[in-house]
C-alpha cells in the first residue's frame, strides 16, 4: 500500500482517543459489585483448590466451577473507558463484536446459569439415582460437563457477532428485522432463564421431597446403620438448602432484567428505555448475583466454612 492509501486510511478512521468514564451511581455501585465478586470468588475458587476434602466431592466442584463464571463476570463488570472513535477495519469491528458488547461476560454469565441448573440437576441424581451417580457424575464427565456449558455459552452468544458493527465509526447494534429481534428475545428469554429456572426448581423441590420421605422412614430407628443414614441425609439437605438459597437469590436478582430485556424486544417499550433510571436499576440488580453467591456458600455450607477457617488460622499462622 502507497503512502496515499495510509493517508486516506487514517483520515478515515481519525486518531483513536479514550472516552473517561461517566462514573454515575451506576457504575461506582458497579465497581463495588466487581471488586467485591473478584475478591469472593477468588477466595471460594482458591479454598476449592488447597482443601483435599472439598475436592472429592462433584457438588464441591461445580461450586468452583460456579464460581470461576461469577469471577469472569466480575472482572468484565468493571468499567473501563471507551473509544470515542471506533476505526471502520477489522480492528473495530473485533471492538465492538467483543469489547463493547461485552461479550465475554455474556459468555460467562450463560455459563453461570447452566452450572447453578446442572448443580441441581446433580443435586437430584445423588438422591433420587444414587446406583447410577458416581457413573454420570464421574471426574471426566463432571470436566466434560463444564467444558460443554463453556462452550454452549460461546455458541449461544454469536448471534452478537453479527448484530454489532461500525457505523460512522461508532459502534452500532443493527438487526435484519424486527422480527428477528422478537424471534431473539424471547429465544433468549426461554433458553437463558425460564427453562433453566423451571429445571432448577423442578429438580430441587423433587431432591427436597425425596429426603423427607427417607428421612421419615429412619425417623425412630437407634441402630447404627440408621443414624449414619440419617447422618448422610441431613449432609445432603444442608447442601440442598443452599442450593435453594442460591436459585432463589438468581431469580430475584435476574428476573426483573430478563422481563424487561424481553419487553423491549417485544417492541412494547421505546428504545431510549434502555438508558433510563430504572432499567440501569434492574442491570445492577442482575450484577449483584455474581458477588452474592461466595457469602451464600459460606454462611450456608458447613464443609466451606471450615476450610475457609483453616485458611484463615493457616495464613494467620503464617
Amino acid at each position: 500500500m502507497d503512502n496515499n492509501g495510509s493517508e486516506d486510511i487514517a483520515s478515515q478512521t481519525g486518531p483513536i482517543h479514550l472516552v473517561p468514564v461517566p462514573w454515575d451511581w451506576r457504575l461506582i455501585i458497579q465497581l463495588i459489585l466487581a471488586i467485591t465478586g473478584i475478591l469472593g470468588n477468588s477466595l471460594v475458587i482458591h479454598i476449592y483448590l488447597n482443601t483435599r476434602e472439598l475436592k472429592k466431592k462433584t457438588t464441591n466442584t461445580f461450586i468452583a466451577a460456579l464460581a470461576g463464571a461469577d469471577l469472569v463476570t466480575s472482572i468484565s463488570l468493571t468499567p473501563f473507558p471507551l473509544l470515542s472513535r471506533v476505526p471502520e477495519n477489522a480492528i473495530g469491528a473485533f471492538y465492538c463484536r467483543v469489547v463493547f458488547s461485552a461479550n465475554i461476560m455474556w459468555i460467562s454469565i450463560v455459563a453461570s446459569i447452566f452450572t447453578l441448573t446442572t448443580l441441581a440437576v446433580e443435586r437430584y441424581v445423588a438422591v433420587a439415582l444414587p446406583s447410577r451417580y458416581r457413573i454420570i457424575f464421574n471426574k471426566r464427565n463432571t470436566l466434560f460437563i463444564i467444558i460443554a456449558i463453556w462452550l454452549f455459552g460461546i455458541v449461544i452468544n454469536t448471534f452478537e457477532y453479527y448484530g454489532f458493527f461500525v457505523v460512522n465509526q461508532q459502534c452500532a447494534y443493527i438487526l435484519p428485522s424486527t422480527s428477528f429481534q422478537k424471534f431473539l428475545g424471547v429465544a433468549v428469554f426461554l433458553v437463558e432463564f425460564l427453562i433453566p429456572i423451571l429445571i432448577m426448581l423442578v429438580t430441587n423441590c423433587r431432591t427436597i421431597q425425596i429426603l423427607n420421605v427417607n428421612s421419615a422412614s429412619f425417623l425412630g430407628k437407634a441402630d447404627d446403620q440408621s443414624r449414619a443414614a440419617m447422618s448422610l441425609l441431613r449432609a445432603r439437605r444442608r447442601v440442598v438448602n443452599m442450593l435453594m438459597v442460591v436459585i432463589i437469590t438468581f431469580i430475584v436478582c435476574w428476573s426483573p432484567d430478563q422481563i424487561a430485556y424481553l419487553v423491549f424486544n417485544l417492541g412494547l417499550v421505546p428504545v431510549h428505555y434502555l438508558f433510563g433510571p430504572l432499567y440501569r436499576a434492574v442491570v445492577v440488580l442482575a450484577f449483584a448475583n455474581s458477588c452474592l453467591n461466595p457469602f451464600i456458600y459460606v454462611l450456608t455450607n458447613n464443609n466451606f466454612r471450615r476450610a475457609l477457617r483453616a485458611v484463615l488460622d493457616y495464613r494467620v499462622g503464617v
